[in-house]
């Protein structure tokens, strides 16, 4: 008998919608500062085909990066497929103008669209709707572990809850002024705050899967363990899924240093550095963006990518995963 915990995960369609209206290769500009206010409104005609009507920025960004993922499948999806949405900040815009309406000193009544999509769950809704999804849609938030934990969530209910494919994203908006913002989110001033939606729909069946999902670790990390102890931990999970011919790229989230990414790269002298904040910029779920811009080219040869991020209390947690065809891994 296989053990489910081992059951391979692959993915079958990816996608990241970044704060220029990129979704594709040719899209993508590397960011000289704070993103430009993101207008989705004509993005979501085009991808979703109508507008939503009444709903918020966040939502829209989360409908679009899911519809871009669906679309890439090429075949029509399972009404049974569960959605993971998570989210560090969720819906910031329209829960700050919910206050501002209720509390003084213009204290009143409250939009009723402003209430109802300040909701946490408004998004996750949304996708499955628009999907038509008919399965459980959850939301999940973890700070800068948020799309991890949604990730780890739908790997545990494919493997032990009988699902066959699930739809996982990781979405956060971004608001303004910047100083406002950073009461929300810790950034250097060299770091550009950023926002997006990436998506990467799962299944355990290999047919057609564009890449496989090889771990969401947290790792043990012990009281005061040094710099260099750190870096070997990260290393030692990373190569633990090492395979012949198949090229290993580092993704360093935003709360790694310019030293945590030096150690890391001397105990893996084999891995590329790929930088996927000059894209996105810097936002809780931004690990998303960075899995989901590399398979924007379907074809793209066989690589693995970790991503690694850490956050203030030395919690940190690695996503592997392998892009290529089942067909190109087994060659």
């Amino acid at each position: 008998m296989t053990d489910a915990r081992h059951t391979p995960i692959y993915i079958r369609a990816a996608a990241a919608l970044g704060p220029q209206g990129d979704y594709q290769t040719a899209q993508r500009r590397v960011l000289q500062a704070d993103p430009a206010p993101l207008e989705l409104a004509a993005l979501t005609r085009a991808i979703v085909g109508q507008s939503l009507r009444q709903a918020s920025h966040f939502v829209e960004l989360a409908v679009v990066g899911a519809q871009v993922c669906l679309q890439r499948l090429g075949q029509p999806t399972y009404t049974v497929t569960p959605v993971y949405l998570g989210t560090g900040l969720a819906e910031v815009n329209k829960t700050t103008a919910l206050f501002e309406q209720v509390l003084p000193p213009g204290a009143g009544l409250a939009s009723p669209f402003d209430f109802i999509n300040a909701a946490n769950n408004m998004a996750a809704f949304y996708v499955a709707r628009r999907a038509q999804f008919s399965a459980r849609n959850l939301t999940v938030t973890e700070e800068e572990f948020s799309f991890e934990w949604a990730l780890k969530l739908a790997l545990g209910d494919l493997r032990h809850a009988g699902f066959e494919q699930a739809l996982v994203g990781g979405v956060d908006e971004s608001s303004r002024p910047r100083a406002d913002h950073l009461r929300r989110i810790s950034l250097r001033a060299d770091q550009p705050m950023g926002e997006g939606s990436a998506w990467l729909y799962l299944t355990k069946d290999p047919t057609d899967a564009v890449g496989e999902v090889l771990c969401v670790e947290q790792l043990a990390m012990a009281p005061g363990m040094s710099f260099g102890d750190w870096a070997q931990t990260v290393a030692t999970c990373v190569a633990r899924f090492g395979e012949r011919n198949a090229p290993l790229h580092l993704l360093p989230g935003f709360r790694l240093t310019l030293g945590d990414i030096h150690a890391l790269l001397t105990r893996l002298p084999r891995a590329t550095l790929t930088d996927y904040l000059s894209y996105c910029g810097c936002y809780h779920t931004a690990a998303a963006f960075g899995i989901g811009m590399q398979f924007d080219e379907p074809a793209a040869p066989v690589a693995r990518y970790f991503h690694v991020n850490r956050d203030a209390t030395g919690r940190t947690l690695v996503i592997g995963v392998r892009r290529g065809s089942v067909a190109a891994q087994a060659g």
